[in-house]
């Protein structure tokens, strides 16, 4: 397999500190609790970041789509404090933790670069986290389109966001109606202009 092109800041480093992953749908990347060994840069596809709750639920603490990178709290943690599965097919490249760390001490382009995007990050988790307290699932689902969260999938959708794929079936139809939003197939919507 050949070296995979990665953008900035990741585009520095060598063959011997990266690893591709070739994920097919449903195929894990890392698990929860398991050791770590660095960062991971999603070349094509999309991975869920996931947890499961005290009562046995599934909570998508993240969905990674091509151009992303994630696991980023790996570099400074023993173990994933989350597990990593393929939603569809995937292309993953892990960038080695011991190859990042030596560049954040030795290279402060690379760092600056690096602290900027998990800034950016951040801010994109923040939103969401603004997101999910809206209380009014209609509200809720209309701050997540006009977000570009795609609503494909309307298990997935709701999922991301935070509530009952029956309520969000319920916010869909209310949205349609009242012609915020209009139905281009079943599961898939569109905001209206």
């Amino acid at each position: 397999m050949s070296m995979p092109l990665l953008p900035e800041p990741f585009c520095g480093f060598s063959a011997n500190e990266l690893t591709t992953h070739q994920l097919n749908k449903g195929d894990s990347l890392f698990l929860q609790n398991s050791k770590t060994a660095g960062l991971f840069y999603l070349q094509s596809g999309i991975v869920d970041l996931w947890r499961t709750n005290q009562h046995g639920h599934e909570l998508i603490v993240h969905r990674a789509s091509s151009g992303e990178s994630f696991a980023e709290a790996s570099l400074f943690s023993e173990t994933f404090h989350c597990s990593a599965s393929a939603r569809m097919e995937s292309v993953v490249v892990e960038i080695h933790r011991h190859a990042i760390l030596r560049k954040l001490q030795s290279d402060i382009a690379f760092s600056n670069q690096l602290v900027h995007k998990f800034a950016q990050q951040i801010q994109t988790g923040r939103r969401k986290v603004e997101l999910l307290s809206i209380r009014v699932a209609e509200d809720r689902i209309m701050a997540a389109l006009l977000d570009g969260f795609p609503c494909q999938d309307i298990g997935s959708f709701a999922q991301l966001i935070g509530l009952a794929p029956e309520t969000v079936y319920r916010g869909l139809a209310k949205l349609t109606k009242t012609k915020k939003i209009k139905k281009l197939a079943h599961g898939h919507y569109q905001l209206v202009q």
